[in-house]
């Protein structure tokens, strides 16, 4: 297995993204968040979450659903006492993979994407926690138009404390030679298109490469002053 990430301000003057990974043996956690709450409490919110996580799963390294609702469960508690210290709003998206490379499990709050390709196609894409996913689920915009909605990052959820818990976690699933994740900020999948995904997949024979060229396929979709962009690339 290998993987490879990054994490950019963009237009931005702050980069409240965060990207972090833990290991224990053959078992690795991957985790992608985007921080919110301004005045620089975003940085510290996905600081925060991601870090947990981590450490968490480096305490009780285990590859099920229960185990990686506990590690986010735990992030959650955390920024709680965080937010309850400092009086602020702040919250975050996460998106996190544990897998042994044959079997992978994932969870996700907010916008915060995961790419799951199988046989060198997206064979799953996580929900957005976002209006504009909603709207798109009920048919009044296209899964496209996403990107270019006023309601996109309207989020419906994220990790802000434990009171006020919500996430989606996977089934496990069994993996194949070949597969690979995507896990990203809306940064990125904001101008990294499903197909470029593919079609770079397809082209490149490392994570490294893969996510070189998705970047090359960002910076020529970017717009001036666009958002923090954070991604980690794995291949099994």
């Amino acid at each position: 297995m290998r993987a490879v990430s990054l994490t950019n301000r963009g237009g931005r003057k702050n980069n409240e993204d965060y990207v972090g990974y833990a290991n224990s043996d053959k078992l690795w956690c991957f985790v992608v968040c985007d921080g919110l709450g301004g005045q620089s409490f975003g940085e510290v919110a996905s600081e925060i979450v991601c870090e947990t996580v981590c450490k968490s799963f480096e305490k009780a390294p285990e590859l099920s659903g229960k185990a990686l609702y506990r590690y986010i469960e735990k992030a959650a508690s955390v920024l709680g006492e965080e937010r309850e210290s400092t009086k602020s709003n702040m919250s975050s998206t996460i998106v996190a993979l544990v897998t042994d490379g044959e079997k992978a499990v994932w969870a996700h709050s907010g916008d915060s994407r995961l790419y799951y390709i199988s046989k060198k196609r997206i064979s799953q894409i996580t929900d957005d926690h976002s209006i504009a996913f909603r709207d798109f689920k009920e048919g009044i915009i296209t899964f496209d138009e996403i990107r270019t909605s006023p309601n996109q990052n309207k989020l419906l959820s994220s990790i802000s404390d434990i009171d006020d818990l919500n996430f989606d976690v996977s089934e496990v699933i069994d993996l194949k030679k070949g597969d690979a994740f995507v896990l990203c900020t809306d940064g990125f999948w904001e101008y990294v298109y499903e197909d470029d995904i593919e079609k770079s997949f397809a082209k490149t024979k490392s994570p490294k490469e893969w996510l070189e060229k998705m970047l090359e396929s960002l910076h020529e979709n970017e717009k001036e002053n666009n958002d923090n962009y954070s991604a980690i690339a794995v291949e099994v």
